[in-house]
């Protein structure tokens, strides 16, 4: 079992976003056409996917050939409006989830688990990739060497987290790999409900297997 984890998602996002190798810009400003097509792509397939779940669908969309947002030459990008509209898609998110009775925290925390799981764990020293030992903890999280691992180097070195790509770009998952189990995530928050136990009695602690 892992100790208490801190919901921090901005600095969740920036781990990954260095481990992808993505530009993280020290302070507010505009960055290139390509990367807010990216972003903008994203966030739009998202909330595609949410509304969906919901049941709903967005009108015309089908008919709609090629790629659904696409750079506008004609306009030109406002950074006080994409503050603006970044910070009401948090809120109506937030709304969301209170709407559906949802903690958010548990969620983003497995989400993260899962995405983090992709890497592959490497030697800090000598670069040698890492195996996880079975029953014995996360390696993600916490690393339980065997003998010969841990007298390496001195015992100087840390796991550093990397990912790994072919040829044409595409992820190549680490074995650890496991998808984010957004079902048992929710069916132990209606369990806590239905047993009378707070969120606030369970919020910071997470179970690892």
């Amino acid at each position: 079992m892992i100790g208490e984890t801190v919901y921090q998602p901005q600095q969740d996002i920036e781990e990954l976003m260095n481990l992808y190798d993505q530009e993280i810009l020290p302070c507010p400003q505009i960055p290139d056409r390509k990367t807010l097509l990216l972003r903008a792509r994203l966030l739009f397939e998202e909330a595609r996917e949410t509304i969906e779940a919901a049941g709903c669908k967005i009108n015309g969309l089908d008919n709609v050939a090629g790629d659904f947002v696409v750079i506008d030459p004609d306009l030109e990008p406002n950074l006080k409006e994409m503050g603006d509209g970044i910070g009401d898609t948090l809120v109506v998110t937030y709304g969301f989830a209170n709407a559906i009775g949802m903690q958010v925290k548990p969620v983003w925390d497995e989400i993260q688990r899962s995405n983090l799981s992709k890497m592959w764990a490497h030697c800090s020293v000598c670069d040698e990739v890492l195996e996880k030992r079975e029953g014995r903890g996360d390696w993600l999280f916490h690393v339980d060497a065997t003998p010969e691992q841990s007298s390496k180097h001195g015992g100087d070195w840390k796991v550093v987290l990397k990912i790994h790509k072919r040829e044409d770009g595409k992820v190549i998952k680490a074995p650890t790999y496991s998808p984010a189990d957004i079902q048992g995530v929710l069916d132990r928050q209606i369990a806590e409900f239905i047993h009378g136990e707070t969120h606030g009695e369970k919020e910071g602690t997470l179970q690892w297997s």
